[in-house]
């Protein structure tokens, strides 16, 4: 896992330990794809000001963050379609945890529920499209 996170993101960059990678598939297309949890904030404002698309958690549409984002130092989640580095997706949010949720549907797309730290459950998942987020219980 520390290799694809290395060629996707870059040196000096790895998985969070504390919490174990999600192989599932995100797409539905019978392909396995990689979920991680990676800290790279110190990376964060740079990527921004490059032009890295990284999508907030924090927002109800998965907006791209801005550089006039506030930054919590908080986690960024790397996902990888078909475990290709090349084929990445990048989020950013303050979240504590995660499961993996069953799929639903025609398509069986599994999901990430993440455990927010606002005390709500965000459902991550992709609709064929694009991945979307929804609130799935609040506290």
């Amino acid at each position: 896992m520390a290799v694809l996170v290395a060629q996707a993101l870059g040196e000096g960059i790895v998985p969070y330990a504390a919490v174990k990678p999600v192989i599932a598939d995100f797409h539905g297309d019978g392909q396995p794809d990689l979920a991680v949890i990676v800290d790279f904030n110190k990376k964060l404002a740079a990527w921004l000001k490059r032009g890295t698309v990284i999508l907030n958690l924090d927002s109800p549409s998965l907006a791209p963050m801005r550089l006039d984002n506030e930054q919590h130092f908080c986690f960024g989640l790397l996902v990888l379609e078909h475990m290709q580095p090349e084929r990445k997706t990048l989020f950013y949010g303050c979240f504590t945890g995660w499961r993996l949720a069953p799929g639903t549907g025609p398509i069986k797309r599994a999901a990430l529920d993440l455990d927010m730290e606002s005390g709500s459950v965000l459902r991550l998942y992709y609709d064929g499209t694009r991945f979307r987020s929804r609130v799935v219980r609040r506290n």
